[in-house]
């Protein structure tokens, strides 16, 4: 098994249910999937101290596309 071939990733119909819910809250399914690896990254080293700072510039960076893509379409 690969390190992407969760079922949730892996099974046509769940990513298809993922993608939507990603569509209708705005969130692209690549962010899940890098949230995904940072949790992943992370597994086994107790307290995961970092982790959050992992997410928060994920999602930051995230959000600073969105803002780009959005600047250049207008």
């Amino acid at each position: 098994m690969k390190r992407r071939d969760l079922p949730l990733l892996g099974d046509k119909k769940a990513k298809k249910v993922l993608g939507d819910l990603c569509q209708e809250h705005g969130i692209a399914v690549s962010l899940i999937e890098r949230l995904i690896d940072i949790q992943r990254d992370n597994l086994g080293r107790g307290r995961q101290v970092g982790i959050t700072q992992e997410f928060s510039a994920a999602i930051s960076e995230f959000i600073e596309e969105r803002r780009e893509t959005a600047d250049v379409s207008h």
